[in-house]
């Protein structure tokens, strides 16, 4: 099985340095040995055709949906020719906002300020039900980096999960999938993170960090839909 991971952005330089990136951390995280990965840097404007993958990961990015980059407004596009094709797609952090605005959403950078660090999510009764949260449990912790969001969700979008400050996840016609939280990240990644931006003067809401144990079933849970649809 293919899946295309469509990065978004080339990383924080430090953090790549000492940890790698994120289009490594998906397919480890994941580690299933039926999966090809195959990576297309789409901020390079590396862009396959779909007909090549089974599905998609869309990552973070340093960039906002609303800016005005030629590879952004093309990444939308191709988002809505995955959406219309009825493959399944998985969107983190930014690639959440990319699915949610092809489709009609509105995101913002946030009035409440950055979600950076650990938060407990809580799930609705939708994703409660949701495959892609099997294994997760309501209250669980999440790592989050990030200054946009969410602020309207599409139209026949039904969200699974939400925090205080934001939407963390959202399903459309049930193979299309946003999360705000980033499942690939470790608890080192996530200090690092934290500690770079706080420096340069981002203000968090706690600079405890937390232990997040089910978030990476995110990943998987995605991965195992596919595998069932495939069979």
């Amino acid at each position: 099985m293919n899946i295309v991971i469509l990065s978004c952005g080339p990383g924080l330089k430090e953090v790549v340095e000492e940890y790698g990136h994120s289009s490594e951390w998906i397919p480890n995280t994941i580690n299933n040995s039926s999966v090809n990965f195959i990576v297309n840097k789409v901020y390079e404007n590396d862009f396959s055709s779909i007909d090549i993958a089974d599905a998609f990961i869309i990552t973070g990015s340093k960039y906002s949906v609303y800016d005005e980059l030629d590879w952004i407004q093309q990444l939308k596009q191709v988002t809505k020719k995955i959406i219309k094709s009825n493959k399944a797609v998985l969107g983190i952090c930014f690639g959440h906002q990319i699915i949610a605005s092809a489709l009609g959403g509105i995101v913002q950078k946030n009035k409440l300020g950055w979600e950076l660090g650990s938060y407990n999510i809580t799930l609705t009764d939708a994703g409660k039900k949701s495959l892609l949260f099997t294994s997760f449990n309501d209250n669980d912790i999440v790592y989050e980096s990030h200054q946009d969001v969410v602020v309207k969700l599409p139209h026949k979008c039904v969200e699974l999960a939400f925090t205080e400050k934001a939407n963390q996840s959202f399903v459309y016609k049930n193979n299309v999938f946003g999360v705000q939280f980033h499942p690939e990240f470790s608890y080192d990644v996530t200090r690092k993170l934290m500690d770079l931006r706080i420096k340069n003067g981002v203000k968090v809401d706690c600079d405890n960090l937390c232990i997040s144990t089910n978030s990476k079933y995110i990943l998987k849970n995605f991965i195992n839909y596919v595998l069932r649809g495939k069979k």
